[in-house]
């Protein structure tokens, strides 16, 4: 390693990395916790309005900055809405999940620490090839989640008007 650090210069472009389906959201992992000395993983998500994971929880802390839309998230027994430059720390081991509220989709910029658990969405997804998402594959994000730690611990979250 050069003393400036110089070496540890990572450049990357939304052309460079592939992008996956994880449910109706395409996910790209823009840095892999190869790429930081396993300090952290960040990706990036594109989130079509009424996109919510199941409540889930993992091992690695989960920093989540809201660059489009609006987006309710819930951690433990607290719900908020975020929008355009909020951010949000989901602690690991706690229960949250999140929903795309409104009309339009959400961009999200989540960093995940320590490194390692971005490699989750490639392994739980598949690869994007065209514009509608494939059908989910129960078996793959099972095996993902037992690789990584992740456990889902109940449904995606609804919109308030709507039934859960």
């Amino acid at each position: 390693m050069t003393e400036s650090g110089i070496d540890r210069l990572l450049i990357v472009r939304p052309e460079d990395r592939p992008a996956y389906w994880n449910g109706t959201s395409q996910i790209v992992i823009q840095a892999e916790a190869g790429d930081t000395d396993g300090r952290y993983g960040l990706i990036v998500s594109h989130a079509p309005a009424g996109a919510s994971p199941p409540l889930h929880v993992h091992r690695d802390d989960e920093a989540v900055w809201v660059a489009e839309g609006q987006v309710r998230f819930r951690c433990g027994d607290r719900e908020f809405t975020l929008g355009p430059g909020s951010y949000t720390m989901l602690p690991r081991g706690v229960p949250h999940s999140f929903l795309v509220e409104g009309d339009t989709g959400a961009v999200m910029v989540g960093l995940l620490s320590p490194g390692g658990g971005e490699g989750w969405f490639a392994d739980a997804g598949v690869p994007v090839t065209g514009p509608n998402p494939p059908p989910p594959d129960l078996e793959r994000v099972n095996r993902a989640n037992q690789q990584y730690g992740n456990e889902f611990v109940g449904p995606p979250m609804t919109a308030p008007d709507q039934p859960s």
